[in-house]
């Protein structure tokens, strides 16, 4: 593995290249191709984030989620020792990302308000501990061991028959199959979608995204007839995540509400009745129109 480096050290960022999958490219050629690019694309949002940029922080996220879910759907043929320690690592730094983007979003969506400055104070100190994260020689080692394990790590020298079949299955065979199986699971998970509770409809959620980003991932390794198929699949997974999005930002604006200054948010809860009531409106709206986009990715 490559030695951890001094904060102070400048980095040298890998240059972005073009991802081409083709349909007869082996899937270890493609799946270090789709990592290289979520790589390159946390590399190159690393100087901005660190200045406390709230678009190079929501790019960085969703880089680390496309990441995440490329290494889900190629599955067994990567799992290992090391990935399963780089994944721990991993989840140190979705933490601090995730802590620091959910103040960024709930303050977007005070704005005016009086909780506003609260949420402002929250955001400085989960920012700094983010920022000292970023800095620090853990996150040097997980980024560079990141960069060994695509290339070189125990997944890619396994020698038994079944590991070397699953690198040298051809795109178009092993994204047609996972496809296929990923949306039969989410179609199954969003059943009943309107009478679920949050932590339900939060895995339909995730679900979703992860299928979305391998449905962009695909693009090149299916034949243009199947793949457009899966573009209409695609465009209705964008909006049921904007939905579910949304519903799901409200949740976590009212925790950190309670979180922040309980006693205030409690007495402002009391003296806005008719605020619970538009919530619970938009709620219901919500989950109306995420119902029938879900029905539609079924049918």
């Amino acid at each position: 593995m490559t030695l951890a480096a001094s904060p102070d050290r400048e980095r040298v960022v890998r240059p972005k290249r073009a991802r081409h999958l083709s349909e007869a490219m082996r899937c270890e050629t493609a799946f270090r191709l789709i990592l290289s690019e979520c790589l390159e694309e946390v590399a190159t949002n690393h100087e901005a984030l660190s200045s406390g940029d709230p678009a190079a922080l929501h790019q960085t996220r969703i880089a680390l989620t496309r990441l995440k879910a490329a290494i889900a759907f190629y599955g067994p043929m990567v799992a290992d020792s090391e990935w399963t320690r780089l994944k721990s690592e991993l989840k140190w730094l979705s933490a601090h990302l995730g802590a620091t983007r959910d103040l960024d979003v709930a303050i977007e969506n005070s704005k005016g308000l009086p909780e506003e400055r609260m949420l402002q104070t929250a955001r400085t100190d989960a920012f700094d501990a983010l920022r000292e994260a970023l800095q620090s020689d853990r996150y040097w080692q997980w980024f560079d061991g990141m960069w060994d394990w695509v290339g070189s790590g125990p997944w890619t020298t396994r020698q038994d028959p079944r590991a070397a079949q699953r690198r040298a299955v051809p795109v178009s065979v092993f994204h047609a199959r996972r496809l296929a199986r990923w949306h039969g699971k989410l179609c199954q998970k969003s059943r009943g979608l309107q009478g679920m509770g949050k932590n339900k409809r939060h895995r339909v959620r995730l679900a979703s995204k992860r299928l979305r980003y391998a449905i962009e991932f695909s693009e090149g390794g299916l034949p243009p007839d199947e793949y457009a198929s899966w573009r209409i699949i695609l465009k209705h997974l964008r909006k049921g995540q904007q939905l579910l999005g949304e519903l799901n930002d409200d949740e976590v604006r009212r925790g950190l509400l309670e979180s922040v200054d309980a006693p205030a948010q409690r007495a402002h809860e009391r003296k806005a009745k008719h605020q619970r009531v538009h919530e619970r409106k938009r709620k219901s709206r919500l989950l109306r129109h995420a119902a029938a986009v879900y029905r539609k990715i079924s049918s």
